[in-house]
């Protein structure tokens, strides 16, 4: 979320606007470090800490992050990533959403499902949303508004300049979330024993790697160079890994968690 909002920052600035990101701090510098195009943006260090198990337990949980939030009445313009809630704080701002949290996550509580139903049909708000990833409960919006992936520019140079018989490394990531970590430490595991063939190198998360790795085993870093060198990942489908993967060209090969309808969804989708 945090790449794509960078993103479409960067864009915005480019257009002579004048943006804020409101956005953890750190995520954003690990993201700049990969990612040196967004660098400059001007970030307000904050997080919802919105998470499934926040929206199982329904309100006022899943929405008390808009207790925390600084007053908005100064920016002319407000977009947020996924959160219908955002419009009982701004009832004229944009989302910009591939999926609802309270349609995707089994067990979402019905109180903060209906919060949010109740919101986007008296608002209508203008929902921006990949027109090959948005999931159907953002397109049936009257708002919805498709656009294209947000793209890495200087990957997409990049990958055009790099010759295919360059790309022969594995990429085994899980994203930013624990959930699918287990299911990844076996395949590193099985890669230890078996070795890489038929790549040269594997790069994991770094969460991910043995205490002693072989030389052909490698930590993700997750830049340009890094990407470039991909013939294949394994990883969680989300939206940001999956777009960079596109971009070079990557076999994705999905593992991620059977109750996240947004993930079955990417997976399908990106493998088109």
């Amino acid at each position: 979320h945090v790449r794509r909002c960078a993103l479409m920052a960067k864009e915005r600035e480019k257009k002579g606007e004048q943006v804020t990101l409101f956005a953890p701090c750190a995520a954003v510098q690990k993201l700049q470090r990969a990612i040196p195009f967004t660098a400059g943006l001007t970030v307000h260090d904050f997080a919802t800490h919105t998470t499934p198990e926040r929206i199982r337990q329904g309100l006022p949980e899943a929405i008390e992050w808009l207790d925390r939030l600084t007053n908005l009445d100064d920016f002319e313009t407000v977009i947020c990533d996924n959160l219908p809630e955002i419009l009982a704080h701004r009832a004229d701002a944009i989302i910009s959403a591939q999926f609802f949290w309270h349609d995707v996550i089994e067990g979402a509580a019905r109180g903060y499902a209906e919060y949010c139903d109740q919101l986007l049909a008296r608002h209508k708000p203008t929902i921006i949303g990949n027109e090959l990833f948005a999931m159907d409960a953002v397109r049936r919006q009257p708002g919805f508004a498709p656009v294209g992936l947000y793209k890495n520019p200087e990957l997409i140079v990049a990958a055009e300049a790099t010759p295919p018989e360059q790309r022969t490394d594995l990429l085994i990531t899980g994203g930013t979330t624990p959930t699918v970590r287990a299911q990844l430490q076996r395949v590193v595991y099985e890669l230890l024993q078996t070795g890489p063939e038929p790549y040269e190198r594997v790069h994991v998360d770094p969460e991910l790697m043995p205490e002693k790795a072989p030389i052909w085993m490698l930590k993700a870093d997750f830049t340009v160079a890094m990407y470039c060198k991909l013939k294949a990942a394994v990883c969680r489908p989300g939206l940001g890994v999956g777009a960079d993967l596109k971009t070079v060209g990557a076999k994705i090969i999905p593992i991620f968690e059977q109750d996240n309808a947004e993930m079955i969804h990417n997976a399908n989708k990106l493998n088109l």
